[in-house]
């Protein structure tokens, strides 16, 4: 039986994918960040602090950007971000790492194959 990825990342390419061009990335991971302030569903017990602490975008494993998260983040948060296509084209990918040791990583090819 399969198992369903509770915490997935979509990476979505907008524009016209092709060397030199400029491009819009949008990133949505999904987590709950929560905070560890909630009151649980039984009213009195705290709903236990889960958030991203570290987020790390690539393009053909150079760094793009790092980023250390915490609290202020919403719940399944959106990156969104313009980067320009290498001649070479190649892979962008995400990896975020949370503070109950969990880690997840997605990549996505910068030019589309034609069809």
């Amino acid at each position: 039986m399969a198992t369903i990825n509770p915490f997935p990342i979509r990476i979505g390419i907008i524009g016209e994918s092709a060397p030199g061009k400029e491009v819009e990335v949008r990133i949505l991971i999904g987590h709950p960040m929560e905070t560890g302030f909630r009151i649980g569903i039984n009213g009195m017990d705290k709903i236990p602090k889960n958030i991203i602490e570290k987020m790390v975008v690539k393009i053909n494993q150079d760094i793009l950007f790092m980023a250390d998260v915490g609290t202020g983040i919403a719940a399944n948060p959106l990156l969104q971000f313009f980067v320009t296509i290498p001649a070479t084209g190649g892979v962008i990918s995400v990896e975020w790492f949370d503070d109950q040791g969990v880690s997840r990583k997605a990549e996505k090819e910068l030019i589309s194959p034609r069809s």
